[in-house]
């Protein structure tokens, strides 16, 4: 099961099949959800999915030039936490001719709570699994919450540094890529959006913090990937955040079944 924030995905079961643009449709309308309860609207003015195949897309631009709109959906008040629709920041090349729908998967807490090590831009994420163990004691006021992050800058003083969208950023090695207010927001009220990749064969360049935090909530991790009619079983590619190695996904749609292996050892 996944702990969703708005309903509009609890339909979805494991292994669905899901058409193009009824997909996007889910994921606009959770993007509309927000705008209708108030949350801070930021970042670029694209709120739709862009194709290469029939409009340019200026790399050079912001976020690669998909220029995506998000929401602030912070609970704690101390920074910009970013809710944004996958949909509306990747390539949707080849959709109607190479391809035409999604698959809905449901990935176990445990192969994200036992083997996951790292985030995009976090090679080390043991330390922010102790926090948000601590988290979980608090009741996830501001308060506590700040209090307790404070508390650990003081105890872990190593700084860490990197480059986003955003600019450069220098923070306590513990959380670096890791916002502290983005776990509060899942712990208290759900995923918003489940984690997209527009790629049958390769996942989890993007969604590592999602994935991270909701898996550590005890929920199932979703993952919406391109799927090509007829396609029966597959392998997919899951990238080094663990241990700094790949996991390979086995998917078997007729035994609806997900297998992982890391050097051709299955994990359990």
């Amino acid at each position: 099961m996944v702990n969703y924030y708005f309903d509009t995905f609890e339909h979805l079961k494991s292994f669905d099949i899901v058409p193009y643009q009824d997909m996007i449709d889910l994921y606009l309308t959770n993007q509309s959800l927000l705008d209708k309860n108030k949350f801070e609207k930021l970042g670029g003015d694209n709120e739709r999915p862009v194709n290469s195949d029939v409009e340019e897309i200026d790399e050079d631009g912001f976020w690669l030039g998909y220029n995506p709109r998000y929401y602030n959906i912070n609970p704690i008040g101390d920074t910009i936490t970013q809710a944004k629709a996958d949909v509306v920041s990747m390539d949707m090349r080849g959709v109607g001719t190479e391809w035409d729908d999604f698959i809905y998967l449901e990935l176990p807490s445990w192969l994200f709570n036992k083997y996951q090590t790292a985030v995009h831009s976090n090679r080390d994420v043991s330390t922010f699994r102790k926090f948000m163990i601590d988290v979980d004691k608090t009741d996830l006021s501001s308060e506590c919450v700040l209090k307790l992050k404070d508390d650990y800058d003081e105890k872990y003083k190593d700084d860490g540094k990197y480059i986003d969208y955003f600019g450069d950023f220098n923070d306590p090695a513990w959380r670096l890529d890791l916002d502290v207010s983005q776990y509060v927001s899942i712990k208290k009220d759900g995923l918003i959006y489940p984690i997209m990749f527009n790629c049958m064969k390769y996942a989890f360049t993007r969604g590592t913090h999602r994935a991270l935090f909701l898996a550590h909530t005890g929920s199932d991790v979703p993952f919406i990937m391109q799927y090509k009619k007829g396609t029966t079983r597959w392998q997919v590619e899951l990238a080094e955040n663990f241990d700094e190695q790949n996991v390979i996904m086995d998917v078997d749609l007729n035994k609806k079944t997900l297998k992982f292996y890391r050097d051709k050892v299955e994990l359990k």
